[in-house]
């Protein structure tokens, strides 16, 4: 209650304690965070986040950090996930109140859903505001809930006795860390993802004198804090490596089959198990697979398409809905990362007359326990024993070479057609488009028809060039990928550095930012302060080579990310753009078959595929952001593919 000056006896209320220094505030969240790892930080403009800016530059100075500015706080948001996908480490974002905190919508649910920590610092206005109408003042407690793994509202941090918020902020670091709050030293069993991290700030909003001094001291003690570890960083943008335990495992199987490489006698037969690679997969799954003799099922994204035992063509050889014989031959599954392309897999997946078990030596992000009838298996040892049930030592020749022998066949039936059409294209003769081939099903988003084989070429052209180049492919989330499913070689071909999508809610938003913000992952701070002699001595490394293949709606809605700050680290991305004039992945599904309807045919083209307007020039519209900021673009339409390839 406060004083009422007409009521002498009024009781009076205590003034509360006064809310730290801005600046202190933020400087105290960003020191927790750069020490926990975070090396990166995208920042947008605005007022009201200026504490978090100007600590920001601090840091940078001194060459603790890492600094990117982006103008969209969307194209901020996918920047900092491609950041945080190729590093595997913490990256923060940074924005005003207000709209701003809006537009990181989009990838923060990405991020959940995909397990990649973004630390997301939002300004907010003091608390006496709230509620006021007070200009750019929204509800922004707990505004991404449920897409965050942990939140906290600073609104006096640093606490002068630790409470709640000094708990919330300690559970934020936890989250991106996936280390346990109670005890660091130990890992903790929940998803490594995204948290929200909301900081009141009141005037003044600038350094005072006084902090301006501390500002370098501060950033100095940092620098040293990051120096010892700073050479090692870019050894984190390699693929993900075997865990101990999974190479102690390999090691003894190996070792194992070497000393008694037939069966026991008596042992039961090995159960027809095949490995599925999702999205994320981690390598082990390759080399489990390869160890136990077992078909390998490889989505393009899933870091295991090289597998020895990877079997190419392999929605084509499951038939659809599984039906095929191998598919339904098939008696066990071992699933690992995240499936999303196909419904062969998926179909595969809900049969109930087999088997299926989840390798999860941690606790997927978008994997709820109990929501599947699967047995979750978190050691290689139990994981083997469920894949040959006491069998021996791994299982014999005739269940893969039976996978293999198929694959082989779809893929060069694959590679003859792409040829037939060539042939057809320089004879200036169309081939027949109207039926599918015989391999083509439906397989959740993409068939294998004729209209596809442009695409296709298009794609193992870029898929064989990042091979060969050792570049990163990131590829869009609609018919490419699929294109990709069909076509990518396997059986231990060389593959792209790495392979990455945002298979996590398999949206098409944002995709050229986060490919940007991939190869931004290859500059990492030094330690060491900018000076006036050398000002880039504080950040080392180079641009990770990066390929993002995509369609043309999925360029053109992303297009804004080319527009680069002229202060910025520049990438080196490489854009194919596979124009087909609107949203073909549509046709390949359900609604490709209903357009022949001319009762929906009009809506199936309006609403599903929306062809771009006859203006729309693709090439102009890259042109305009020139390629002076590390992109190149390259637009390919269907009839020009093999022209380009010549």
């Amino acid at each position: 209650m406060t004083e009422n000056p007409d009521c002498a006896d009024t009781v009076q209320t205590p003034p509360a304690p006064a809310a730290p220094d801005s600046m202190l505030s933020a400087v105290a969240v960003l020191d927790s965070l750069i020490r926990a790892g975070m090396r990166h930080v995208v920042v947008s403009p605005g007022s009201r986040s200026a504490p978090l800016a100007y600590a920001v530059a601090a840091a940078e100075e001194a060459g603790a950090l890492v600094a990117h500015v982006r103008i969209d706080e969307r194209v901020a948001a996918f920047t900092a996930l491609g950041i945080a996908k190729a590093s595997r480490l913490p990256v923060g974002l940074v924005c005003t109140s207000g709209t701003a905190l809006g537009e990181y919508l989009p990838a923060v649910m990405e991020a959940y859903h995909a397990g990649v920590p973004l630390a997301i610092m939002s300004a907010d206005r003091p608390v006496r505001l709230r509620g006021t109408g007070a200009n750019q003042t929204t509800i922004q407690t707990d505004f991404f809930s449920p897409f965050v793994r942990a939140s906290a509202d600073l609104t006096s941090y640093p606490e002068h006795n630790p409470g709640q918020q000094t708990a919330d902020f300690m559970a934020c670091l936890a989250a991106l860390t996936g280390s346990d709050a109670q005890d660091w030293s130990r890992a903790s069993d929940e998803p490594v993802g995204p948290a929200h991290i909301n900081v009141c700030f009141d005037t003044p909003l600038t350094p005072s004198a006084r902090t301006a001094a501390i500002l370098p001291t501060w950033a100095t003690s940092l620098a040293k804090h990051i120096a010892p570890g700073a050479a090692s960083y870019p050894v984190e943008l390699e693929p993900a490596r075997l865990s101990p335990v999974e190479k102690f495992w390999l090691m003894q199987h190996e070792q194992a089959a070497q000393a008694s490489p037939l069966k026991p006698e008596g042992a039961p037969d090995c159960p027809k198990t095949v490995v599925i690679a999702g999205d994320g997969t981690e390598p082990f799954a390759a080399e489990f697979a390869r160890a136990l003799n077992l078909p390998l099922l490889a989505e393009p994204s899933s870091q295991a398409r090289h597998g020895a035992t990877s079997i190419p063509q392999y929605t084509t050889v499951l038939g659809e809905h599984a039906a095929s014989e191998l598919g339904q031959s098939i008696e066990r599954t071992i699933l690992c990362g995240h499936p999303t392309l196909s419904r062969p897999i998926s179909a595969l997946l809900a049969r109930t007359d087999v088997q299926h078990a989840y390798y999860a030596p941690r606790r997927a992000s978008w994997y709820e326990p109990g929501t599947r009838a699967v047995r979750e298996i978190d050691s290689p040892a139990e994981l083997e024993a469920f894949a040959l049930m006491g069998s021996g030592m791994r299982a014999d020749d005739t269940w893969l070479d039976a996978w293999v022998t198929a694959g082989r066949r779809a893929q060069e039936a694959s590679l003859t057609s792409i040829e037939a059409y060539r042939c057809a294209e320089s004879e200036t003769v169309q081939p027949q488009t109207s039926a599918p081939s015989e391999e083509c099903h439906q397989d959740g988003a993409h068939t294998s028809q004729p209209a596809r084989i442009p695409a296709q070429a298009l794609a193992l052209q870029t898929w064989n060039t990042c091979a060969q180049q050792r570049r990163t492919l990131v590829v869009g989330s609609s018919s490419i990928v699929r294109d990709l499913d069909i076509i990518a070689p396997a059986l231990g071909a060389d593959a792209p550095a790495r392979v990455l999508a945002n298979r996590g809610l398999s949206g098409i938003d944002g995709l050229i930012a986060t490919a940007v913000g991939v190869s931004l992952a290859g500059y990492y701070p030094t330690g060491n302060a900018r000076t006036a002699a050398d000002a880039s001595a504080h950040v080392a490394g180079a641009p990770i080579p990066v390929t993002l293949i995509c369609g043309d709606l999925t360029f053109q809605y992303d297009i804004s990310a080319l527009n680069l700050p002229m202060t910025e680290l520049l990438p080196d991305l490489d854009v194919v753009v596979y124009d087909d004039a609107g949203g073909g992945i549509f046709t390949a599904l359900e609604h490709g078959t209903l357009a022949q309807n001319p009762q929906f045919a009009r809506a199936v083209e309006r609403f599903f595929t929306v062809q771009a307007a006859p203006n729309t020039d693709l090439e102009r519209m890259a042109a305009g952001f020139g390629e002076e900021s590390g992109i190149r673009v390259r637009i390919h339409r269907p009839n020009d593919i093999f022209d380009t390839q010549a």
